[in-house]
C-alpha cells in the first residue's frame, strides 16, 4: 500500500471513568509530536491530529468517516480503553491500518492483538515518534517490518516484538561528551498547528473556568503541553505503583527547551506550559541550566507548572523553580503515613518531608496539585486515618490549590501489578519488606484471572489487591476518599480522581 493519510487520535476517557483534576486542560502533545516527525519525513502525507479528550465522540467518528485515514493512530490509557477499541473498529470499517500506542498499549500489547483483530499494531516505544514513521515506511514497501523499533504485530510464529532502539543513531545530536544525555533533541519541536485551533480554543476556555481564579491580574492567552526531559531519579527502585515504562534520566538541551517555549509562544500565543517531566526535582542541574539558558526574547509571561517530588525539594530547588517561573507543581504525596509512604515509595519519604516540601512551596507562592494513594501494601484503618488526617491538614492550612484521592490501582506494567501476576515474588518481596499476604489463595488466582485478558474492570482489580495485601477493606478505602474529596470542596478546593467509576464514587 501507499500512506496518503494518517490520523492521530488521543482517545478521550471512557464514559464512566471519573475526571482528574487536570482532565481537558491541558493537551495531548503526544499525538502532535508523531505528526510532526510524520510530516517531516514522509511530506507528502496528510496528517491530523485530534484530542478525544475535549473533542466529542461523534465528531471523531465523522472525521474517521470522512477522512478515511490510511492509518489510524490511537493514544490508549487504562482510563481509555473501550473508547480507544471503538476507534479502531471504526478505522477498520474505514479501511484503514489500525495502531495501538501509549501506555496501555504498551503494558498489554500482546493481549491487545490476540484478543483484537480491529488493532493491527502496537507500539510499544516511550519515544514512539521514529516508531511509528518507520511503520508508514514499512507500509509504503520501503523497509521490512521487523525493522520498526519497539512494534508489536501478528506473524505466523505469534506475536512479534521488535526490541529495537527507538531513536535511531543517526537522529541524535551531539554524541558524546557534556551532551551525550541530551537525546531528546532527536525529537523536533512539535508543531501545534497541526491540531485544530478548535482544540487549542477549548483547552484555554476549560483552564480558565477551572484555574482561572489563580492568574487574576495576569492574562492567559494559550495553554500547552511539553516534554523536553524524561525519567527519573528513582529508576532503580521506583515508586511501587509508578507504571512508567522507562524511568531512566533523558534530556533536551536547554537552548531545544526554549526553542520550544518560544514556538509555542508564537504558533498558540501560549503562556502556561505543563512541562511533563516525570520528575523536573530529579535533575536540579539540569532545572539550573535552563534557568540560566533563559533567553531575552522569552520574558516573563511563560509560566511552568511541573511535576515534582516532596523528599528532593530544598531551598535551593524551589529557588531555581522561582528563577525558571514555576507557579504550581504537581507533587505525589501519596500518604500521611510514614511507614505506608516507605512502602510506596522509598527509605527517603516520610510525613514530615511532605509536610516540609508543602510549607517550602506555600513560602514560596507556588501552588500544589497534590495526590493520595490509598491501600498500599500494609495500610491498617489506622494508617488511612493518618492520611485522612493529613488531607485535612493539607486543606485547612491552605496548602492545595487541587488535590485528588483514590484506591491504589495495581498498574500491570508498575511493581503491584507485577506482584498480582507473580505470588511467588509477591510473598518474597513481603517477607523482605515486613508486610502481610491477607489472602494467599486469592493471590494464587491473580495470573489466571488477569494474565490473559485485555479488559480490566478498574474496580475489580483494586478490589482484589486490597483484599490481598491491604488491612483496611475497600470499603473503608472508599470511605476515605470520599471524606477526603468532600472536605476539599467544601473548602472550594478543586478535587479529582484517576482510574475510579462513577458507579463507585457516586455523587459527593
Amino acid at each position: 500500500m501507499k500512506v496518503r493519510s494518517v490520523l492521530l487520535v488521543n482517545a478521550g476517557s471512557d464514559a464512566d471513568i471519573v475526571t482528574i483534576a487536570n482532565d481537558g486542560t491541558f493537551p495531548a502533545l503526544g499525538v502532535v509530536s508523531l505528526a510532526t516527525v510524520l510530516r517531516q519525513d514522509h511530506p507528502d502525507v496528510d496528517v491530523i491530529a485530534i484530542d478525544g479528550q475535549i473533542t466529542p465522540m461523534a465528531e471523531v467518528e465523522r472525521l474517521i468517516a470522512e477522512f478515511s485515514p490510511d492509518v489510524l493512530g490511537v493514544g490508549v490509557l487504562a482510563t481509555s480503553y473501550e473508547n480507544s477499541l471503538r476507534l479502531a473498529e471504526l478505522g477498520k470499517n474505514a479501511g484503514a491500518v489500525t495502531v495501538f500506542g501509549n501506555d496501555q498499549a504498551t503494558a498489554m500489547g500482546e493481549q491487545i492483538l490476540r484478543h483484537r483483530e480491529v488493532v493491527d499494531y502496537v507500539c510499544a516505544a516511550d519515544v514512539g515518534e521514529f516508531s511509528l514513521s518507520a511503520l508508514v515506511s514499512a507500509l509504503d514497501g520501503e523497509r521490512p517490518i521487523e525493522s520498526v523499533p519497539e512494534l508489536l504485530y501478528r506473524s505466523p510464529d505469534g506475536i512479534g516484538h521488535n526490541r529495537l532502539p527507538e531513536i535511531p543513531a543517526d537522529r541524535i545530536k551531539g554524541r558524546g561528551g557534556a551532551l551525550k544525555s541530551m537525546v531528546l533533541d532527536a525529537i523536533p519541536v512539535p508543531d501545534r498547528t497541526l491540531m485544530p485551533d478548535g482544540n487549542w480554543n477549548r483547552y484555554l476556555d476549560n483552564y480558565l473556568n477551572r484555574y482561572g481564579m489563580f492568574h487574576e491580574g495576569e492574562k492567559v492567552t494559550g495553554v500547552t503541553t511539553m516534554n523536553r526531559a524524561r525519567g527519573c531519579a528513582r529508576v532503580k527502585a521506583p515508586c511501587h505503583f509508578c507504571g512508567i515504562m522507562d524511568l531512566n534520566l533523558r534530556f533536551s538541551s536547554p537552548e531545544m527547551f526554549w526553542d520550544e517555549v518560544r514556538t509555542a509562544q508564537q504558533q498558540i500565543s501560549a503562556s502556561i506550559f505543563y512541562e511533563a517531566f516525570d520528575s523536573m526535582s530529579s535533575s536540579p542541574r539540569w532545572v539550573k541550566a535552563v534557568v540560566e539558558a533563559k533567553p531575552d526574547d522569552i520574558g516573563d509571561d511563560a509560566k511552568f507548572f511541573v511535576y515534582t517530588q516532596a523528599a528532593e525539594t530544598t531551598p535551593r530547588l524551589v529557588e531555581l523553580y522561582q528563577r525558571l517561573g514555576v507557579y504550581r507543581v504537581n507533587m505525589g504525596l501519596e500518604s500521611g503515613d510514614t511507614r505506608m509512604l516507605k512502602f510506596l515509595k522509598g527509605p527517603r519519604d516520610s510525613l514530615e518531608n511532605n509536610q516540609r516540601a508543602c510549607r517550602l512551596f506555600k513560602e514560596a507562592g507556588i501552588l500544589i496539585h497534590g495526590s493520595l494513594v490509598l491501600g498500599g501494601p500494609g495500610e491498617t484503618p489506622e494508617s488511612l486515618e493518618n492520611t485522612v488526617r493529613f488531607g485535612r491538614w493539607l486543606i485547612d492550612n491552605e496548602m492545595m490549590a487541587s488535590l485528588e484521592a483514590q484506591p491504589l490501582y495495581p498498574d500491570f506494567g508498575a511493581l503491584t501489578g507485577k506482584w498480582m501476576m507473580d505470588p511467588n515474588l509477591a510473598r518474597q518481596v513481603a517477607k523482605d519488606r515486613g508486610f502481610e499476604i491477607l489472602d494467599d489463595k486469592l493471590l494464587d488466582l491473580m495470573p489466571s484471572k488477569y494474565g490473559s485478558t485485555d479488559m480490566v474492570d478498574f474496580d475489580d482489580v483494586s478490589k482484589d489487591w486490597s483484599k490481598i495485601f491491604s488491612h483496611a477493606s475497600w470499603d473503608e478505602l472508599i470511605d476515605a476518599t470520599h471524606t477526603i474529596r468532600s472536605y476539599a470542596e467544601r473548602v472550594g478546593t478543586i478535587t479529582g480522581s484517576g482510574r475510579m467509576t462513577q458507579t463507585t464514587l457516586g455523587s459527593l
